[in-house]
């Protein structure tokens, strides 16, 4: 969004419950905590309000919002053991026999979409996908972050297969408008 040739905003920063409603939408000027505090606090005094619980899990993609999310939500630290508990366990490696399948082509991610998709129950039930995403970044001489370009690499782990999508931008525009949250009938 550009207004007057300036791009007033830096991200938005979104937060969306299981059904994957929206409860929080702000444009922001910097990914500073500050700029969306309050609608976190807002939305916490709306669920005591109504009588609703706080939340027990949140993703996100940056690990120094945990301290923040878990000062917004001290729910989120109820039944939580550290990792540093666990510190001297192994790396998990992916076994040799799950396939890492990397697909670059609308036609191949597309078709490994439908391995998805294909199994999400008519009747509201839940399957269970494991998602991440990628994107490249510019850094500054000091090391701070100065552009965040598009999403790049999405990676789905499901049924015992892992997909590398190499997210060309027109096809990330396809999965955006047709909702790749995994929901039939959106």
């Amino acid at each position: 969004m550009r207004v007057g040739g300036e791009q007033p905003f830096t991200a938005i920063l979104s937060l969306t419950n299981e059904k994957n409603e929206i409860c929080a939408c702000n444009f922001v000027a910097t990914k500073s905590h500050s700029q969306y505090e309050l609608a976190l606090q807002n939305i916490h005094d709306s669920l005591d309000l109504y009588g609703h619980p706080q939340p027990s899990l949140i993703y996100t993609d940056n690990i120094s919002d945990k301290k923040f999310l878990e000062d917004c939500f001290p729910s989120l630290r109820e039944g939580v053991t550290p990792v540093e508990k666990y510190g001297h366990l192994e790396e998990l490696v992916v076994p040799s026999e799950v396939p890492i399948l990397i697909k670059n082509t609308s036609e191949a991610i597309n078709d490994a979409m439908h391995t998805v998709l294909d199994d999400i129950p008519e009747d509201e039930g839940l399957i269970v996908v494991g998602f991440d995403s990628e994107w490249n970044v510019e850094v500054s001489p000091q090391g701070k972050v100065t552009h965040r370009g598009r999403t790049a690499i999405i990676q789905i782990a499901y049924k015992g297969r892992i997909y590398i999508l190499q997210v060309p931008h027109q096809v990330l525009s396809i999965l955006i408008a047709t909702s790749l949250f995994f929901q039939k009938g959106c």
